[in-house]
Order: structure tokens, then sequence, then C-alpha cells
């Protein structure tokens, strides 16, 4: 899979870190009330994937680590 970066401003990634949230809470509501299997594992999926990308951008956000 190819990897895609993309640099944003401090704010930037912090609107889009609150954006990323607001979806998810959607996402797994949506989830709670669906019956069709295939789309509830879609959106199973699709919810585990954005997750990823939400820690990520989290790590980043808080900046480097300090060694001990």
């Amino acid at each position: 899979m190819a990897k895609l970066q993309l640099e944003l401003e401090q704010r930037e990634a912090t609107d889009v870190r609150t954006a990323l949230s607001i979806r998810l809470v959607g996402m797994r509501e949506e989830l709670v009330h669906t019956d069709n299997r295939e789309y509830r594992a879609d959106l199973k999926a699709a919810i585990e994937r954005l997750e990823v990308v939400l820690r990520r951008l989290d790590a980043s956000l808080a900046g480097p680590t300090p060694a001990p």
C-alpha cells in the first residue's frame, strides 16, 4: 500500500483531529443501529482504520517523547 504524507500546521492538525473524532462518534452510533451484516462489517473496519489514524495524529500533536 502506498504511503501518503501530509504536513499540517498545529492548528490544522487540531481541527482535523476534532473533525475526525466527531465523525467517529457518528460512525459508532450508525454501527449500533445497522442490521445489514455486510455494511456493519465495512463500517467496523473503517472505524478501526480511522481510530489508528486518530491515535497517530494524537501522538504527533503530543510531540516527541523525551529520552530517559
